[in-house]
């Protein structure tokens, strides 16, 4: 019986078994290829590898072996790349193995997806878009979490068209898409949430009943999404603070203000993690580009994921005005009694919740699903304060699909429709490209020269009825749209990894860490120069002092940041981050750093002058006991420069 339904499944619909199969073999080359030398993270892969290590820490997701402190994230992402290295070992492929999963299941996800709402062929378009989204291949190279926190967003996306096709299991599918962008914000937070409005509103405009009664629904699906939302930040404040990590992130050891706060409204109003790490907090736009309406096209972020933006804007925007034609002929054909009438009759398909869902009704909802995803992102991400471009890989499932559908629709449109869509999307490529004049400037020409002859051979194709014509045109169709997004993602997979690429994920030329700061080449400078040191590691000097020092202690060193701790922490030099990710958390005190000494657990801090945040109060007091109570090391004094290191012996 389970081969007869595995040969029904194949021959059913074959060809497109056939093609989405390959476009996923051809997904997994893009995403997978070489990524076993792609460089990880330092400061997340700290922390996979502390959890991977012990069951306490993969609960509360710490940082460190000890469990002394948090990461400065919820630890969604880190859990599933904490499972790889359990299964495989530590390996950096093992903990980039997740990324490259999800990216690729993202293309026959999406394509089902989009196949439910606008047909195979916009489908088969949304996945080669999406395969070629330069931002999202980057991704697929580093343990971002953005890579998974997306994943989980379209699997929630695939579930809700699951449930408005109805079927014996239709609430077990709209219950599935809720919990799903429950897990996809504890792998991003708050900018998984953003969304959750506009898959609410495709609940409520795609179900059956009463307003009164999809509003419900949409209420209940809002609510049951922050239930799984909210479940481990309940269980970690419910749990006592000695017996879990301090949350980094926080001033008052509260995952409520790290995630809401610091990795919320901090990012919009430039406070906590918006702010220049070397400026002494001074607000940074962070290194997707200067904040603004422009952000998404400027060169930060332009050549990762706008090439296909304005097809999509675009095709939204026909298909609304085409769904408010149709509704409004169909409104005066009611009126007039020209209309055939409607069975307005509850069907087995009605009475579980779902509409029967007339083929009008069906398209505009889905315009409004993707463009509200779209819409929402877009106006966020150049609202927000302090931003990386590859924040932006959120844009790709919906700039695919609505591109896709654009594309399809006008190419079956016998009019002017599909050379104005080549044009548009050519021609914006041309101006994207001329924002990095230096990186391959012979592909705005190619670009554009692939879009007039695309132009000129449409016509003429359509005329003639010619079936080589035909296949020419679709050929320089396609070229003159993915070309530029193509270059731009496979630049990717012959780049090996470098701690900037690890940091600040990005496709096509090597990017600033932070951008759209006046004097912020001096600043890039310095940051780069210090992520660097990081990834050649702790001076090796340093290293053997402490291995041959420790003498039974917990923490061979404490050392001033997470991210300064993660080179230790790599070489297995256990080591106390003090203050978090950017130093500045209160943890430990001033008292507390005594009594660690007083009790044995450490003697050495290694003070370093590369710090990922601003001089908090806490960090100063720190340094303030160190440099009071302790002596420098002869050989190991502090040197100059923002990563000049310094050994004190506290005892």
């Amino acid at each position: 019986m389970l081969v007869v339904r595995v040969m029904a499944w194949i021959t059913r619909r074959s060809s497109d078994r056939s093609l989405v199969a390959a476009l996923t073999a051809l997904a997994a080359v893009v995403f997978g290829w070489g990524f076993q030398r792609g460089r990880t993270h330092p400061y997340y892969t700290a922390a996979v590898r502390s959890m991977g290590a012990d069951w306490h820490d993969f609960v509360y997701g710490s940082f460190d072996p000890r469990g002394f402190i948090t990461t400065d994230k919820l630890p969604g992402a880190f859990w599933v790349q904490a499972l790889s290295v359990r299964m495989f070992g530590f390996h950096p492929w093992a903990v980039l193995l997740p990324q490259v999963l999800a990216a690729t299941a993202c293309v026959p996800l999406l394509f089902v997806t989009v196949r439910r709402w606008a047909g195979r062929g916009a489908g088969y378009a949304a996945a080669v878009a999406y395969t070629l989204t330069p931002v999202t291949v980057a991704l697929s190279r580093t343990n971002i979490p953005d890579a998974l926190m997306v994943f989980f967003m379209v699997v929630a996306a695939h579930a809700l068209w699951r449930w408005a096709d109805g079927g014996r299991r239709a609430t077990w599918w709209l219950a599935a898409s809720a919990v799903w962008l429950g897990v996809a914000f504890n792998v991003k937070m708050g900018q998984a949430l953003l969304v959750v409005p506009v898959f609410a509103g495709a609940c409520f405009l795609l179900g059956v009943g009463s307003r009164w009664w999809r509003l419900g629904r949409a209420a209940a699906y809002g609510t049951l999404v922050a239930a799984v939302s909210l479940a481990w930040m309940v269980f970690v404040t419910l749990t006592p603070a000695s017996q879990r990590p301090y949350i980094d992130g926080s001033v008052h050891n509260s995952v409520w203000e790290m995630v809401f706060q610091y990795n919320g409204f901090g990012r919009i109003g430039g406070q906590g993690a918006g702010t220049d790490p070397l400026a002494g907090g001074a607000v940074l736009s962070g290194a997707g580009g200067p904040a603004g309406l422009g952000r998404i096209f400027g060169a930060a972020s332009a050549g990762q994921i706008s090439w296909l933006v304005p097809a999509a804007v675009a095709g939204l925007a026909a298909g609304l005005w085409a769904a408010w034609r149709s509704a409004r002929k169909a409104k005066t054909a009611f009126g007039t009694g020209l209309a055939p009438e409607v069975d307005t009759s509850a069907d087995s398909t009605a009475q579980q919740g779902i509409s029967p869902n007339p083929t009008r009704r069906r398209t505009t909802a889905g315009y409004l699903f993707w463009g509200g995803w779209l819409g929402i992102y877009g106006l966020a991400f150049c609202a927000a304060t302090g931003i990386h471009s590859y924040y932006t890989s959120t844009l790709a499932p919906p700039v695919a699909a609505l591109a896709g559908a654009a594309f399809i629709a006008a190419a079956r449109n016998r009019s002017w429709y599909l050379p104005a869509l080549v044009a548009m999307t050519a021609g914006w490529a041309f101006l994207a490209s001329r924002e990095t004049p230096h990186y391959q400037p012979w592909l705005r020409w190619f670009v554009l020269g692939a879009a007039v002859l695309a132009i000129v051979l449409l016509p003429w194709a359509r005329i003639s009825r010619n079936r080589m014509l035909g296949s020419l045109s679709a050929v320089a169709v396609a070229t003159a749209a993915l070309a530029a997004p193509a270059v731009w993602a496979t630049s990717v997979l012959t780049r090996r990894g470098d701690t900037m690429g690890s940091v600040a994920a990005s496709a096509g030329p090597p990017q600033a860490m932070f951008g759209g700061r006046k004097n912020s080449a001096a600043v890039n400078t310095e940051v780069e120069h210090g992520l660097r040191d990081f990834g050649r590691g702790p001076d090796p000097q340093v290293v053997r002092f402490l291995k041959h020092n420790r003498d039974g202690r917990p923490y061979a060193a404490a050392v001033d940041g997470s991210m300064t701790a993660a080179s230790y922490l790599a070489d297995n030099v256990p080591v106390l981050p003090m203050g978090g990710f950017t130093s500045d958390a209160p943890v430990p005190t001033v008292q507390g750093l005594a009594q660690l000494v007083r009790t044995g657990q450490v003697r050495y801090v290694v003070v370093s002058g590369m710090r990922m945040g601003g001089r908090s109060v806490a960090a100063e007091d720190r340094d303030a006991w160190v440099t009071g109570h302790c002596h420098s090391i002869p050989g190991f004094a502090p040197g100059t420069g923002k990563a000049a290191t310094g050994l004190f012996d506290c005892s």
